[in-house]
């Protein structure tokens, strides 16, 4: 009887530290997939970015859209001959 209880302890403990060794392991982050937890904010905090605002506005003919200088907050990329506004918030 004593001999049955001791190899129940030790396959307890052996089950016991192999459901703690994936805590010890730790997550693996997030991945590049559109299929995305809820949770998955929990695990990994979330960084955002600080927008850039470079004080230029669009200006200039139809064909010769440029970025000018402004002084108002705002923010001018152009993109394929293209001038793109948007706000600085």
């Amino acid at each position: 009887m004593r001999r049955a209880l001791i190899y129940t302890v030790r396959f307890a403990v052996i089950l016991a530290v192999i459901g703690l060794l994936p805590m010890l392991h730790g997550s693996a982050g997030p991945i590049g997939s559109p299929y995305v937890s809820a949770l998955s904010s929990l695990a990994v905090p979330q960084v955002f970015a600080r927008p850039a605002c470079n004080f230029k506005g669009c200006g200039g003919s139809r064909y010769n859209e440029a970025c000018n200088p402004i002084t108002v907050p705002g923010n001018c990329v152009n993109y394929k001959g293209f001038c793109l506004v948007s706000n600085c918030t």
